[in-house]
């Protein structure tokens, strides 16, 4: 199984903030995680609109993973007055199509 897992953060968030929750996540997690900002609003504080963090899971750790992620989003918002709203979305991609096997690969018993 392979998955997407993202963490979307919406609101102001200072300018070391997004980093600091990457670093937690990496903490946490184990897993290389990329950093994406979007709608830089321009607020007085130097906030963004939001901030998305993605990793990409591999093999059956996806539920240790979330529980690894939500303790450090928790972490995270702990340290803020006033923490911002954040979405955690987890994406599993299909897995590949087993292929058929060729007639020559079959086996038949003996005697058959």
């Amino acid at each position: 199984m392979t998955a997407t897992i993202s963490v979307k953060v919406e609101g102001p968030v200072g300018l070391d903030e997004p980093e600091q929750l990457l670093e937690e996540l990496g903490r946490e997690t184990g897993l290389t995680w990329r950093l994406e900002t979007a709608g830089q609003d321009g607020t007085l504080d130097g906030g963004l609109a939001a901030i998305m963090l993605e990793a990409v899971l591999g093999g059956a750790v996806g539920a240790a993973v979330q529980v690894a992620v939500q303790r450090a989003i928790e972490t995270w918002r702990g340290r803020r007055l006033d923490p911002p709203p954040v979405t955690i979305i987890v994406v599993q991609s299909p897995q590949a199509p087993q292929p058929a096997p060729r007639p020559d690969d079959l086996t038949t018993p003996e005697g058959s």
